[in-house]
């Protein structure tokens, strides 16, 4: 029997970015869950030893170094978070890069067409230069 998938990721909906932001969604939701789990008991076990009381947890500050270790892992955990869709960046974006340039596809050689506005813009400029040492 085959143990893994053929082909790429499944999608379940018609458009592809609706299947990246469910799984965004189902994992950031697992994450979340998980943590609730932890969190409570941790808070059953501090509480039943009376090492912890009413408020303490709202009332704590982070210092420096545990501030600089969260900000470390939130960046983890984003990244994360947005993994699918950045794989889609990376893919548009070597798409682009093997695509042929313009002008190679269409057979131009030599200088692209000049712009008009552009002439105008450095005429206009060239003149105001002019009247500019004049005075």
């Amino acid at each position: 029997m085959r143990r893994t998938i053929r082909g790429g990721r499944p999608y379940f909906f018609a458009d592809p970015a609706i299947d990246k932001i469910l799984n965004m969604v189902v994992v950031l939701a697992s994450e979340v869950w998980t943590l609730r789990e932890r969190l409570a008991a941790m808070e059953a076990l501090q509480v039943r030893q009376g090492s912890l009381g009413a408020g303490d947890i709202d009332a704590y500050d982070f210092g420096p170094e545990d501030e600089a270790r969260l900000a470390g892992e939130r960046k983890e955990f984003i990244d994360g978070l947005f993994r699918v869709l950045q794989e889609q960046v990376e893919e548009a974006k070597a798409r682009v890069a093997r695509q042929p340039k313009p002008e190679a596809k269409a057979g131009l050689k030599g200088k692209p067409k000049s712009r008009p506005k552009a002439k105008a813009k450095a005429k206009a400029k060239a003149k105001a230069k002019t009247r500019a040492r004049r005075r």
